[in-house]
């Protein structure tokens, strides 16, 4: 090289150069195009990973959207066919599934009818595991309610974009949705078959209390109603006393009948008040009428007293309100053999106070806690000498509450009791009337001038009535059913029916909504063994004016006569 000009050594070193430029370009250029292929591998990665997150935040969002709207439908509609079809279709609608399936125990709910969501046998349910679970691209999650497996949904994944772990999530909250609505639509179904079980119950009870109504009263009117007829007819002193004694029983099998009925109305909840105008003075002739006698009798004295002023009108449940003084005069009377019985009266700021004291055995201390329970009896005398079905003091406690009044007792041994009710009511003006009455033609109030139908399929029943009415110088037509007596009516006019509610081939009320069709306008009483509320009203309803409970007596039939057959301006 050292003979080498000049010139060749300058262009020696710029070949080195450019080839020394080359090389490094070379590198440069090698290190740029691994850094572009690693930067488009980042970028591919970021858009992978973007796409995924994406996809995930919609899955989710699509999700939560079919929860709130199906939490929704699920509270305020029926689980049906429809709606879970609609739950799958939105699931496959998502952009994760394919495919969505749902299958439940065999009818286990009701409103579920299709083959397409009921097992085929217990096989399956057996094969259902008890947690989460992936069978290729299907998952499988199982349904539990009350710690029992009911069912299975299954969802058959698209593409794995979307981590599983999270898919499992999702859908267990799903799942879990299903449960709470399976749940909820179990005890839906629970309650209704629990309410018609008691409804069912509640339907038997009330036609057993009415079953038994009818056929105690009927044949118990009956016997009182033969006793009563026998007492008017010529008698030995042997009749008289077998006779005394028949009336005798037949009045505690009355008085027994009457407290086993009531009670069973009121365990039943078919006891319910009849609202009418009265006179408070009707009260007071009906507790002297039954009491002084007997009084009299046991050597004692009875006296009712008012303490203030009473309205002479009131209105509320007059046969009630009888009946619980009837029950508190009767014990005090009962249970006092040398002394007094008091009742005292007055009205103060809408409520009538009534105080029933007596000079009688008195009861224990122990005893008053319970005197008000069913079937219990405060024994006053160590060989309890006194009848009664301990019924009456805990219908009386009833029939209080019922009127939203109140009931007290106080008592020493060997002194006396004090039974104290306070009983709201309304008062009624004097010319105030109960309900509008139909007038009769009859203006002579003459009884022999009277034409009356009496309807009643039972012999014994016609032959009482028959006499009774024959007491007055009436001659009664009689009618077996409810067909004759429409028949009865078409060939002659009477100036009053009486009807027997419960007869065959027609009975009362149809025969009565049938003559009042017929514009037939005079005056309906039914004869009935029933009372109830819903049978009282269905004699009102059918078109009947009044009714006579039986059993009754030839007073209250003469009553009910004169009130109907002879009206006057009160009525």
């Amino acid at each position: 090289m050292s003979g080498s000009s000049p010139l060749e050594r300058k262009l020696a070193r710029e070949i080195a150069s450019r080839k020394a430029a080359e090389q490094l370009l070379e590198k440069k250029s090698l290190e740029l195009y691994q850094a572009n292929q690693q930067l488009e591998l980042v970028l591919s990665q970021l858009k992978l990973q973007n796409r995924h997150g994406l996809n995930k935040l919609e899955f989710e969002q699509q999700i939560n959207e079919g929860l709130l709207y199906f939490g929704r439908a699920f509270l305020s509609r029926t689980l049906d066919d429809g709606l879970i079809s609609s739950l799958l279709e939105r699931l496959i609608s998502s952009s994760a599934f394919s495919h969505a399936s749902l299958f439940l125990k065999p009818d286990l709910i009701p409103t579920v009818l299709a083959e397409t969501f009921n097992c085929d046998d217990a096989m399956d349910l057996q094969r259902v595991k008890p947690y989460a679970h992936w069978i290729g691209d299907v998952l499988h999650l199982p349904l539990e309610v009350d710690y029992n497996i009911v069912g299975e949904i299954s969802v058959t994944l698209i593409s794995d974009d979307i981590e599983r772990d999270f898919i499992i999530s999702q859908m267990t909250l799903v799942a879990d949705l299903l449960c709470s609505a399976i749940s909820r639509q179990l005890i839906i179904v629970s309650n209704q078959t629990a309410r018609m079980r008691a409804e069912e119950s509640e339907r038997s009870t009330k036609e057993f209390v009415a079953m038994i109504n009818h056929e105690l009263r009927t044949p118990l009117n009956g016997l009182l109603g033969s006793a009563e007829l026998l007492s008017d007819t010529p008698l030995d002193k042997e009749q008289s006393d077998l006779l005394q004694n028949l009336t005798h029983s037949g009045d505690l099998l009355r008085h027994i009948i009457n407290d086993i009925l009531d009670f069973s109305k009121m365990s039943a909840g078919m006891m319910e008040l009849i609202p009418t105008r009265f006179c408070w003075q009707d009260i007071v002739n009906m507790l002297v009428g039954i009491f002084e006698p007997k009084a009299i009798d046991k050597g004692i004295s009875f006296e009712i007293i008012e303490m203030s002023s009473i309205p002479k009108y009131l209105i509320g449940d007059f046969e009630r309100i009888c009946q619980i003084l009837v029950n508190l005069v009767g014990n005090a009377v009962k249970f006092t053999a040398a002394g007094s019985v008091r009742v005292e009266a007055s009205w103060e700021q809408g409520r009538l106070l009534v105080g029933v004291s007596d000079t009688g055995v008195g009861i224990d201390s122990n005893a008053l806690e319970q005197l008000f329970d069913p079937f219990v009896q405060a024994d006053r005398t160590a060989t309890r000498s006194f009848e009664g079905t301990g019924l009456g003091l805990a219908i009386c406690k009833n029939l209080v509450v019922l009127m939203n009044g109140e009931i007290m007792v106080s008592s020493v041994k060997g002194v006396g009791s004090q039974f104290n009710i306070a009983l709201p009511l309304t008062e009624a003006a004097d010319k105030e009337r109960v309900s509008e009455r139909k007038t009769s033609h009859v203006r002579n109030e003459s009884f022999d001038s009277l034409s009356i139908l009496v309807v009643d399929d039972i012999r014994m029943n016609q032959v009482i009535i028959n006499q009774m009415l024959k007491k007055l110088s009436i001659t009664p037509v009689i009618a077996t059913n409810g067909i004759e007596a429409i028949s009865a009516v078409t060939d002659a006019q009477y100036d009053l029916i009486f009807m027997d509610c419960r007869m065959p081939e027609m009975d009362g009320f149809e025969a009565t909504q049938c003559l009042r069709e017929q514009k037939y306008a005079l005056p309906i009483i039914a004869l009935t063994a029933g009372t109830t509320l819903e049978e009282r009203e269905k004699c009102i309803s059918s078109g009947m004016d009044d009714i006579l409970t039986k059993p009754y007596t030839a007073q209250d039939l003469k009553l009910m006569i004169e009130k109907w057959a002879f009206p006057t301006s009160d009525d």
